[in-house]
């Protein structure tokens, strides 16, 4: 019987593990890890190919994972030719090559190991400046039917977290009240948005969400892992 899964090296002791294929349309699952906990990483395009229709593996692949710290698709991919696989990250396109584990070896560590969904579950949800150069940046969680809402201010790269007092979700539009001020966003003009602070009221410009922006520069992300092969490459 043929293993369900299978697990590369790189020099570092950092693992990739490609489970078997849940369906013929899906790609194997692929964990990113340390070899004691393993991060699901979410696929977001590529191909591969079967020896056999059956076979739960591909035997050659080239698939680009989620990772927000780079804009371009060749910067963040997973690739497996000729027997051997690849990651590729950032604008450098770094790439490392991983090792297959010995089959022995590689039952063990996936047997004393635990498996994690995605390690970062949260998603921009609004990002506004002043003239002055002051950021107001919201996130939430990205797990369905969850909100939690955080709200960060600051000039970039110094962004700091304001405890939420309070939400207001109505027709009228939202406000994220802060012992601060409150952030507003009015629905029926065009989506204005105003930082009021005491009778002091600013307008704030919408900034486009950029992921790479957001989890570089902006900084609330800057040091954080995020559960890809390049928070380590």
């Amino acid at each position: 019987m043929r293993p369900q899964f299978y697990v590369y090296v790189d020099e570092n002791g950092r693992y990739l593990v490609l489970s078997a294929a849940t369906n013929k349309l899906s790609p194997q699952p692929v964990f990113w890890g340390d070899g004691n906990g393993f991060f699901l990483q979410r696929l977001s395009g590529g191909s591969g190919k079967k020896t056999q229709e059956a076979d739960p593996f591909f035997s050659s692949f080239e698939f680009m994972f989620w990772e927000p710290r780079t804009r371009r698709y060749s910067n963040r991919i997973l690739k497996q030719e000729s027997g051997e696989v690849f990651i590729f990250c950032g604008s450098e396109r770094r790439r490392t090559l991983l090792k297959p584990l010995p089959a022995q070896e590689a039952k063990t560590l996936v047997g004393k190991a635990t498996f994690y969904k995605q390690r970062f579950i949260r998603e921009p949800y609004l990002l506004v400046r002043d003239d002055g150069g002051v950021y107001y940046y919201i996130d939430k969680s990205a797990k369905e039917g969850e909100k939690d809402f955080r709200l960060f201010i600051g000039q970039r790269g110094q962004l700091k977290q304001a405890k939420l007092r309070d939400i207001v979700q109505d027709n009228e539009g939202e406000i994220f009240a802060t012992a601060l001020g409150s952030l507003r966003i009015a629905i029926d003009k065009e989506d204005e948005a105003y930082w009021i602070q005491g009778q002091q009221r600013k307008t704030l410009v919408r900034v486009p969400i950029e992921l790479p922006f957001i989890f570089g520069p902006l900084g609330m992300y800057a040091r954080q892992k995020i559960g890809t092969p390049c928070d380590d490459i």
